[in-house]
């Protein structure tokens, strides 16, 4: 029973000496010097319009009201929205690119399909059916 106590002990002591030498793991920060994707097609589609709390400044206000804006781009809110629909549309287009277009296409060649024949060219498919081929069916409903 003595032994069983000086084990039991050496053990905790073993454990407990363990989890106090070893460093608590901390993750490493990853530091980013670009703005990612969903920040930067945010700030993308606030370009012109802004965020609500610029839009409620005397000067934003007016700006609405009378569409001074800058050289070349009134502050009309239709305008700037156009344009940040347009900003966003580049933006889609290029990452639309990037992401199909970026790498060669790899070319498989196709498996052989373990059929030889298909439902439509089944004898049975057609009797009573519309025009094969047809999305629209012509029939009358029957009377009720």
């Amino acid at each position: 029973m003595g032994k069983l106590i000086q084990r039991l002990v050496g053990a905790a002591a073993l454990v407990t000496t363990t989890v106090v030498a070893t460093q608590a793991a901390s993750a490493q920060e990853i530091l980013l010097s670009e703005p990612t994707v969903l920040d930067t097609v945010y700030d993308i589609t606030h370009t012109h319009t802004g965020d609500y709390y610029r839009n409620r400044t005397f000067a934003r206000q007016g700006d609405v009201l009378f569409g001074p804006g800058w050289f070349g781009a009134a502050a009309f809110p239709e305008l700037e929205m156009d344009r940040d629909a347009e900003a966003l549309e580049t933006a889609y287009n290029e990452l639309m690119f990037l992401q199909t277009r970026n790498t060669p296409t790899l070319r498989v060649p196709d498996l052989r399909s373990p059929y030889n024949t298909s439902v439509q060219l089944l004898p049975l498919s057609q009797t009573n059916s519309r025009v094969i081929g047809s999305e629209l069916n012509f029939e009358p409903l029957p009377r009720r």
